[in-house]
């Protein structure tokens, strides 16, 4: 029975693999491991993290079985250099974290989308709408539940002192006004800026899961330990339990708060909503 079981799981896996590489992974860039949107050149930010989610979780579905023909390491590695792409990305930005940082500015935000070849930015600052606190703080949740299952994306303290302003970032989402999981601000679709509440709980839970991570695992040190400021954390969990179940001040309901009562965020804590 044990030896029908793992074959079965052997097939199940086969296919699952199948099914990853033909529709995911022949996709990657070989330069920065990112993927693009349709046929286009881009790499968006959310798309590039939950295809990166996709490898993770199936390498940690190899991990159980005996025999993984390297596939395990090969979804992992794949994974890391998508998520290792995007923090490229972004670290050629750092300036621009800076500025946010001090005026929240929508013109300073991180771009939501690159050239997924060169990593180049693709529409100027005002040309689209880059402010995305549920984007950030995506790739941040990913990337704690990505190092606390042993696989290490970040390599050098330069880049955990950018994580650490990536977390300072999105602290503050529940004073942020953003454009939302849509791209598109409020619900009339003409760019105008609201808080939503996809936003501010996605913040939530990747403030939740970065507080106190340290990204070189257990071979790290303080040095390379995360911080997470408690107070904007309480803060996060007022103005969304206030918002909700709007998701903003003109949506009455979204499909995005989804994101917040299942998977990836889980940061739902009433029931009743």
């Amino acid at each position: 029975i044990l030896m029908e079981d793992e074959e079965r799981t052997h097939l199940l896996l086969t296919k699952y693999y199948n099914e990853v590489h033909d529709g995911i992974l022949a996709y990657q860039s070989h330069t920065l491991g990112l993927f693009p949107r349709g046929m286009t050149q881009h790499a968006r930010v959310k798309d590039n993290v939950y295809c990166a989610s996709v490898l993770w979780a199936l390498s940690l579905a190899y991990r159980r079985v005996n025999y993984d023909r390297g596939r395990t390491y090969e979804l992992e590695q794949s994974a890391v250099k998508c998520m290792r792409g995007l923090l490229f990305c972004w670290m050629r930005q750092a300036d621009k974290v800076e500025k946010f940082k001090n005026h929240q500015l929508w013109e300073d935000a991180l771009h939501a989308r690159f050239d997924y070849v060169t990593g180049d930015q693709v529409t100027k600052d005002s040309e689209w709408g880059h402010l995305q606190i549920d984007s950030t703080s995506l790739f941040l949740l990913m990337m704690a539940q990505m190092t606390e299952s042993g696989v290490q994306v970040v390599f050098t303290l330069d880049e955990v002192d950018f994580v650490q302003n990536l977390v300072y970032y999105v602290e503050r989402a529940y004073r942020i006004p953003d454009f939302g999981m849509w791209e598109r601000g409020s619900r009339d679709n003409i760019g105008k800026r609201e808080l939503h509440a996809s936003s501010i709980g996605m913040a939530k839970a990747a403030l939740e899961a970065m507080n106190g991570l340290n990204l070189f695992g257990e071979n790290g040190s303080p040095l390379s330990t995360i911080h997470v400021d408690p107070d904007a954390h309480y803060r996060n969990s007022v103005i969304l339990n206030t918002l909700l179940p709007k998701e903003s001040n003109s949506k009455e309901t979204d499909a995005s708060l989804l994101l917040l009562t299942g998977f990836p965020a889980f940061v739902i804590n009433n029931s009743s909503l």
